[in-house]
């Protein structure tokens, strides 16, 4: 808990502590505890993730829009087919508290009760500057912002599916925070992988994974 705790302060800036103000809309928040399993079963690691009771937000208030695409089982499915056909370099991208990333946009103003079991004195409140779990359109303000750094580097969705990331060697299959990556070069995946963690905490495993989505 403290190391999540931690990532989001510290490193990632999610928040801001501000004095509750009559006025505002204070959210509150909860802990999210989950064992996470190697495709095998096996226990990998136990994680604690701090999120926002996004049930209770409301529309036009705490939130606008919050519409997000998700990748197409076929997509994936045709990526593979064709990278073995073509002999493509591959590898998979998983982002480290993807969401967080994020930004809020200029019009959202959120505010959420401190963490349980670490806050601290005074009437004071978290004022959100990034999209943290549990807020309905933190999936599709990580979207936005991962698509930019995408377009950056020349790679854009496709019309068929906007999940689906190609430029002139290279394709990027998103699926929320995984990513798995084609090219002809393992040189273009390193130096798109530069570029991300530039912004966005990146981990990637140089081989076709055994298994995806998991």
């Amino acid at each position: 808990m403290e190391s999540e705790l931690t990532t989001l302060e510290s490193e990632l800036r999610a928040w801001e502590l501000v004095p509750r103000e009559p006025w505002m809309h204070v959210l509150p928040s909860t802990w999210a505890f989950r064992l996470k399993r190697f495709p095998s079963g096996l226990a990998k690691k136990f994680k604690a993730h701090f999120c926002i009771c996004g049930d209770r937000q409301v529309e036009g208030v705490d939130f606008f829009e919050t519409w997000a695409p998700v990748i197409q089982w076929t997509t994936v499915q045709s990526m593979m087919v064709l990278a073995t056909r073509m002999n493509l370099v591959s590898a998979q991208a998983d982002i480290t508290a993807a969401f967080v990333h994020a930004p809020l946009g200029p019009d959202e103003h959120i505010y959420v009760h401190q963490p349980a079991g670490f806050q601290l004195d005074g009437d004071l409140v978290l004022k959100l500057k990034k999209s943290v779990y549990g807020l309905h359109q933190s999936p599709q303000n990580f979207f936005n912002y991962l698509s930019d750094h995408l377009s950056a580097q020349g790679l854009l969705p496709s019309k068929l599916d906007p999940c689906l990331f190609v430029g002139n060697s290279m394709v990027v299959v998103v699926y929320v925070d995984d990513l798995l990556i084609y090219a002809k070069t393992s040189f273009e995946i390193d130096s798109l992988i530069s570029h991300l963690r530039t912004a966005i905490s990146v981990s990637i495993v140089k081989a076709l994974p055994k298994a995806f989505l998991v």
